[in-house]
């Protein structure tokens, strides 16, 4: 699954930097001191990593014989599902990039995903790598660099409200019937006020001439808001139809990333049910925002583990769950993922 990519907003400045949108996905050169304060992170990880799995890890051979007398019919629907968590994603995309009338096929949309969760998972600097990839490919199939930058925001925008959509399920379906209303009435309304608010923008007339805006002392920080304001107002612009197709996509990629960690649940007969493994499930992926380590390697592991065992999941079957979700969702996305990069590398073919 894709995750969602994390853009800062200084990656923005793709939007004026022709060489570096021309560039393919090399990593950032990242100061000396960043490469020391992450070591250190990863090294403070270790240590917690040590501590929290002391006394939780079974033996290696018992969750071998679990994997090995998992349901094969469950783990082929596991592998299924995530790869309609990647269709998802792609749909996302493309539902954005027709919002701003720029045509991307599905297998190539499917390709950048792909190529993208790769690449995010494999370097360090992932995210801003692989938010440069996207870019350049969106560049490459006619979109302006402002749109392909804008894009790449709003997609993020757009994950996290999938995500906020799916935590409000959980509330639904865990809350007491008052809560639930509670809940419901709340998701629906903040819901269906930024789509109103899309609308009314959309509607509106040709924009007025930007007022004078005042210089701070800092013209980093003026740039900063500039491009904030040129997105927001891009934003604006894209109708009230495709946010909604957009957010749905996004929900939906989540929800199947879900459905891929229950499947491996099913198929290595843990017994757990679906309301305790989707709480787990949104726990980690709080975790998951923090790109200490390239893909989570050891965090997510760590925290999926720690999370089965404390809802009351047998040790081995746990161990076993998170070894066959990780291999589907990370490991076998890689080299999907590079033969997806290498494919993309070739000249766009003008027909597709």
């Amino acid at each position: 699954m894709v995750r969602p990519t994390s853009v800062r907003v200084s990656g923005v400045t793709v939007t004026v930097d022709e060489a570096r949108l021309e560039a393919t996905a090399t990593p950032p050169r990242i100061p000396a001191w960043r490469w020391c304060l992450r070591a250190a992170l990863i090294i403070a990880v270790g240590v917690v990593l040590v501590f929290a799995l002391r006394g939780r890890v079974p033996d290696p051979a018992a969750v071998l014989d679990v994997a090995a007398d998992a349901d094969p019919r469950w783990a082929i629907l596991a592998v299924l599902a995530q790869m309609l968590s990647q269709v998802m994603f792609a749909h996302q995309q493309r539902r954005l990039l027709a919002a701003f009338t720029v045509d991307v096929s599905m297998p190539r949309a499917l390709a950048i995903t792909y190529s993208r969760s790769a690449i995010s998972m494999a370097l360090p600097a992932g995210s801003a790598v692989s938010a440069a990839f996207a870019v350049q490919q969106y560049r490459r199939r006619g979109a302006t660099a402002a749109t392909a930058a804008t894009i790449m925001v709003l997609s993020g925008v757009a994950s996290i409200v999938g995500l906020v959509l799916l935590y409000a399920a959980g509330l639904l379906a865990t809350a007491s019937a008052e809560h639930a209303i509670l809940a419901g009435s709340a998701t629906i309304a903040v819901t269906g006020g930024a789509l109103a608010w899309s609308i009314t923008r959309a509607g509106s007339a040709a924009p007025r001439p930007a007022a004078p805006r005042p210089e701070t002392r800092w013209p980093a920080a003026n740039k900063v808001l500039e491009h904030i304001r040129a997105t927001a107002h891009r934003a604006r612009t894209v109708p009230a139809r495709h946010w909604a197709a957009t957010i749905a996509f996004a929900a939906s990629n989540w929800l199947l990333d879900l459905a891929c960690l229950a499947a491996v649940a099913r198929a290595c007969h843990l017994s757990l049910g679906y309301t305790e493994l989707a709480g787990v499930y949104l726990a980690v992926q709080i975790v998951r925002q923090f790109p200490v380590t390239p893909g989570g390697i050891g965090l997510i592991e760590t925290s999926l583990l720690t999370g089965l065992v404390a809802a009351g999941a047998p040790q081995t079957n746990a161990a076993a769950v998170v070894l066959g979700y990780r291999l589907i969702s990370f490991w076998l996305i890689l080299p999907i993922g590079l033969a997806t990069y290498l494919a993309l590398r070739r000249p766009p073919n003008p027909q597709r």
